[in-house]
């Protein structure tokens, strides 16, 4: 009799070509997947962007009903001033620690001494704890970049106040000024302390020195610019992106006197034009609580954002006029930047905004009328 066995059925194998059409729907799926990952942490991150911005702007809000003007940035150091002067290179962030929760940092400044840059490169001075300070709310999450040029960890910085534009670049419609030119446009009170020492022989200039007021925001605070973006340079000074570094053209236009500002603008745009100021790109973002105008606090409202980032000509309008500085915002958020209002609002400016709109969000009281599409 025979005995009849069941073996188990053959299991079949993949085949060469199976393997690779499963490799190539994983790896389409991967490529369709990962853009969108990407996408949505960019998001998250522009986000957290406009928060900080919110933050700020909140904090600038705070500060002016208390002081009755907006914060003060004092670029160079308090030995230059006169008429009692003693203190210096502190930024319009300095006044705004106490509205954003660390009154302990401002409690750390000496707001009446200072020896300039030592504080910083030295670690001795009695502010230098403050400058070394991180603080994450000063930083775009968009911006990986960190600038360790001294060697050691700094309180980098991405965010910068609005200056206008530079005093000697006319909008359209403004008088020719020749030397006496206006003051700065923008809503930061400023104080350029030197008084014939060193670098800035000229006499104290009242158009440099400027105390904004709620008041004197006419064009009103929703259509007035407070922040934005700028790139951290990476302290080499010669960065890839052209954008992290401060730049220049040859013909100085930037800071010639009454300069059409398209005529500026061409020349930025120029094959060529541009060239990078590498020593002083160093310092570009380096420390939010000091300045000394190579840092680069303020931006101007000339350039589009993201376009060629012109600041000036070697001269000491670098030094000793930072507000005349053309740098316009940069920022790592695809087709634009971040801007924040006096009104705490924040919006989304693209790349290719309407020039005449973006130089009128730049000023404070010329009576502008912003048309919503124009951004």
């Amino acid at each position: 009799m025979l005995l009849l066995t069941c073996s188990p059925p053959r299991r079949r194998a993949f085949t060469l070509i199976e393997l690779l059409v499963v490799i190539a729907i994983i790896a389409v799926l991967i490529a369709l997947l990962l853009p969108a990952v990407q996408a949505a942490r960019e998001a998250a991150r522009r986000m957290q962007c406009t928060n900080n911005l919110k933050q700020l702007t909140l904090a600038i809000a705070n500060y002016t009903d208390t002081n009755g003007a907006t914060p003060l940035h004092e670029f160079r150091f308090g030995g230059d001033g006169s008429g009692g002067n003693t203190a210096g290179c502190m930024t319009w962030y300095c006044g705004l620690l106490p509205y954003m929760e660390h009154s302990d940092m401002f409690n750390a400044l000496n707001f009446s001494y200072s020896t300039e840059w030592s504080d910083v490169a030295s670690g001795a001075g009695p502010s230098h704890t403050v400058y070394y300070a991180t603080v994450a709310s000063f930083l775009c999450p968009s911006d990986g970049v960190r600038n360790n040029n001294l060697g050691f960890a700094v309180g980098n910085f991405s965010y910068v106040a609005n200056a206008g534009h530079p005093r000697n670049i006319l909008l359209p419609g403004d008088p020719l000024a020749g030397n006496n030119v206006p003051p700065l446009t923008g809503i930061i009170s400023m104080a350029k302390m030197y008084q014939g020492v060193v670098f800035c022989s000229a006499a104290k200039d009242p158009t440099v020195n400027i105390t904004v007021s709620l008041a004197s925001i006419t064009d009103g605070t929703s259509n007035t610019a407070a922040l934005s973006e700028s790139l951290i340079n990476d302290g080499q000074g010669n960065s890839p992106d052209p954008r992290r570094n401060l730049n220049y053209t040859n013909s100085a236009l930037v800071e010639k006197a009454d300069a059409p500002v398209m005529s500026v603008i061409q020349d930025g745009m120029a094959p060529g034009a541009v060239h990078n100021w590498q020593a002083w790109s160093y310092y570009k973002g380096l420390t939010w609580a000091y300045t000394d105008s190579w840092e680069r606090h303020v931006y101007a409202h000339v350039f589009p954002p993201n376009g060629p980032n012109i600041t000036t000509y070697s001269t000491n309008t670098f030094r000793c006029l930072e507000g005349d500085s053309a740098m316009n915002p940069t920022g790592n958020h695809p087709g634009g930047v971040n801007l924040s209002m006096m009104d705490g609002s924040v919006r989304f400016i693209k790349n290719s905004v309407s020039l005449p709109a973006w130089w009128a969000l730049g000023t404070r009281g010329r009576g502008e009328i912003i048309s919503g599409d124009s951004l």
